[in-house]
């Protein structure tokens, strides 16, 4: 019997989810005659319901991973319904601001656990790294967390946050939130690594290595005194620019023409 890649044990494994089944009920279109969602790789573009698993935990990791992190943010990430983070954010004053850019002490304002919102990022940079996962394309490139990712894994059992890690959780900055995400990749840093994702309404960054820069650093949602969180034009232009890339060289499959006609 494989071993779960999480607590490293010989017990049997579930059917594990990459991004969230619950974030796929999101990205739904249900007006529509082919509700499915889009999905955008670099090879092709089509609406399916087929969804990126594996199996790649036990029952009682899965179990962790939805009690300290997956409940609790697919909750509160952006939906119809509304988005309890953002209205959380605008209710509150934040520690600094400007036109493009502001951040907020998330350890004052109840409404926000950035417990969960750590847990829940670290496991799907973690996902990202530990398993090769497959998508309507094939295999997925995914990330590559190297040393990093054995220190996360111990970090998701309950060890110490991983020394040389930086997340930052940022918030989408207008009310009109794009419904869509992407899973882990990789971003550009200068002497260190970048590592990034979206799901509705969030944005989550991962930076590992030494030579991260201090006020880097001082800004980590996890490690900063005010567990800072981040509202920024950013987010939108972050989104926009990994879905342009993708865009560049997918090929739009026939399904999707005839959604765009209708």
């Amino acid at each position: 019997m494989p071993l779960c890649k999480l607590c490293k044990l010989d017990r049997e494994l579930r059917e594990s989810h990459f991004l969230p089944a619950a974030i796929y009920a999101q990205l739904r279109e249900n007006s529509q005659q082919n509700p499915n969602p889009v999905s955008m790789t670099s090879r092709v573009s089509l609406t399916t319901s087929r969804q990126i698993t594996g199996r790649v935990l036990c029952a009682e990791c899965e179990e962790r991973f939805s009690r300290l992190g997956e409940t609790w943010v697919l909750a509160n990430m952006a939906r119809p319904e509304g988005f309890t983070i953002q209205e959380a954010l605008v209710a509150a004053k934040p520690i600094a601001a400007n036109e493009n850019f502001a951040y907020y002490s998330s350890a004052a304002v109840a409404a926000i656990n950035m417990d969960a919102l750590v847990y829940f990022a670290m496991s799907m940079f973690w996902r990202a790294s530990a398993q090769t996962w497959r998508n309507v394309s094939g295999f997925m490139e995914g990330i590559d967390l190297g040393p990093f990712e054995e220190a996360i894994r111990r970090f998701l059992l309950g060890d110490k946050f991983p020394a040389d890690t930086v997340i930052l959780v940022s918030v989408w900055p207008t009310r009109d939130v794009l419904p869509a995400a992407y899973t882990p990749r990789r971003g550009r840093a200068p002497g260190y690594h970048c590592f990034n994702f979206l799901i509705p309404g969030l944005e989550f960054k991962l930076l590992t290595g030494r030579q991260i820069p201090e006020d880097l650093r001082a800004m980590c949602s996890h490690a900063s005194p005010d567990r800072l969180i981040f509202s920024a034009m950013s987010v939108v232009s972050d989104t926009m620019e990994s879905f342009t890339k993708l865009a560049s060289t997918s090929r739009v499959s026939k399904n999707l023409q005839e959604v765009a006609k209708r």
